[in-house]
């Protein structure tokens, strides 16, 4: 889904396009749920910290530079990995 990420990650930067948003939030949603709840053994916590991984991602979507070398896909996984620590630590 290469250029389709890139198409919509655009679509989102410039406009905030909401259905864009929709869309690539959805591709990666259970891929994502599914990586937190491994981590967690609380089905409500582990869907709580989706949904904030999903929220931070779209905040810092301008942050992301698929010319750094990384996937979109990585590039997500790194804020799921940081908020998983980020809650163990509290």
């Amino acid at each position: 889904m290469r250029l389709d990420e890139l198409r919509l990650i655009k679509k989102i930067r410039r406009s905030g396009d909401r259905a864009a948003a929709d869309e690539l939030v959805r591709h990666y949603y259970d891929e994502i749920h599914g990586f937190a709840r491994k981590q967690i053994s609380n089905a409500d916590v582990a869907l709580d910290l989706t949904q904030e991984i999903f929220i931070s991602m779209l905040r810092t979507i301008g942050h992301y530079d698929a010319r750094r070398g990384a996937s979109f896909r990585t590039w997500l996984y790194r804020i799921a990995a940081n908020k998983l620590v980020d809650w163990f630590r509290s």
